[in-house]
């Protein structure tokens, strides 16, 4: 038996990653001070757990959630990851086509394609999302995927662009959906929950593993109106959020998370103060984007046999550029050294 027509020709995402001992993984935009400590104090405690079905609404960490945003439990929806919310906001609301930027996270694109719908992409001069480019593409009942900060480019888009945004989502019945699966890592970001409350066209994604570096734990959690969420919860499998992923949820939304995150973002600073300057680059997140002038297959493969790994961007749609998390200064440096001898 054949698969649905336009199921034959998807394939997985690539991603990064390196699992080879002894590499510098910079392929990766994990936090490099994590897991803290309390991760592993919380998977302990709830280990005893594991012999009990999951709570299926995550009642406990939905309850911390909507104590932090100050909003409803009605309008959170916990699920496992960002890419798990993706695939439910494609089957849920996609109907005949998404709008996403040139260069972006690819679970945007596969997600569409697997519901059976177009996707129009925008171009980004400069590498940068530039909401008047989405507007003059934008149709009643489209979906836009917008990462925030950008994967992989690194751009944060401020309060001002996100309120345009929105607006002319509202104005034209499409939906914004805002990944900010990074924005832990942005300094000065702004509240953009705070939106939610007045408008039913905004839908925000929130990840867990990468400002924590629990990738294993696979845990994120989406705002938005109580329509949008309670449309995402009936499509949403049973019991996608295991008891022990609930427990780090609760763990690292308290205020020794809140603290954790405070000191990785002043790290992370210090770090982004050497490695900005020294190639001349800049990046509102923890990764940065490179163009090497050559093929980022050949730059990759280089810098593996030197031990270290990056991102190859071609995927992106940017064949010349790599992409790189900021580690620990002392790896750092080695990879600053390498990329002034191989480009």
């Amino acid at each position: 038996m054949n698969p649905r027509q336009h199921v034959q020709n998807i394939e997985h995402c690539v991603h990064g990653g390196c699992s080879i001992r002894g590499i510098k993984d910079f392929s990766v935009n994990l936090n490099p001070y994590g897991p803290p400590d309390f991760v592993f104090d919380a998977l302990k405690a709830g280990i005893e757990e594991i012999r009990h079905y999951p709570d299926v609404e995550c009642t406990a960490l939905k309850t911390r959630i909507a104590r932090k945003f100050g909003c409803s439990q009605s309008e959170i929806l916990v699920a496992a990851g960002v890419t798990e919310l993706i695939q439910l906001i494609a089957i849920g609301f996609v109907k005949t086509r998404a709008i996403i930027p040139a260069h972006t996270y690819g679970e945007y694109e596969r997600a569409v394609r697997i519901a059976g719908a177009a996707v129009k992409k925008v171009e980004m001069p400069c590498l940068r999302i530039v909401p008047e480019l989405i507007f003059e593409e934008m149709q009643p009942g489209d979906v836009i995927f917008l990462c925030n900060p950008n994967n992989p480019t690194g751009f944060y888009m401020g309060e001002r662009e996100i309120a345009a945004l929105v607006e002319e989502a509202e104005r034209r019945d499409a939906l914004l959906v805002l990944d900010e699966a990074y924005v832990d890592f942005v300094n000065d970001s702004f509240a953009s929950h705070s939106y939610i409350r007045s408008t039913a066209n905004l839908l925000i994604l929130r990840s867990l593993t990468k400002s924590f570096a629990v990738p294993g734990v696979r845990i994120g959690y989406a705002l938005g109106s109580e329509h949008i969420i309670r449309v995402l919860h009936s499509l949403k499998a049973p019991w996608s959020v295991s008891v022990l992923a609930e427990r780090v949820g609760m763990a690292v939304l308290s205020a020794a998370g809140d603290e954790f995150l405070r000191e990785t973002r002043a790290k992370i600073l210090r770090s982004k103060r050497r490695i900005e300057p020294a190639l001349g680059i800049h990046s509102d997140a923890n990764f940065y984007i490179l163009d090497t002038g050559r093929p980022s297959t050949d730059v990759r493969a280089e810098l593996l046999r030197n031990g270290i790994a990056v991102r190859d961007c071609t995927s992106f749609g940017l064949p010349s550029h790599i992409r790189f998390s900021v580690q620990r200064d002392e790896d750092n440096e080695l990879l600053i050294q390498k990329l002034r001898e191989f480009i």
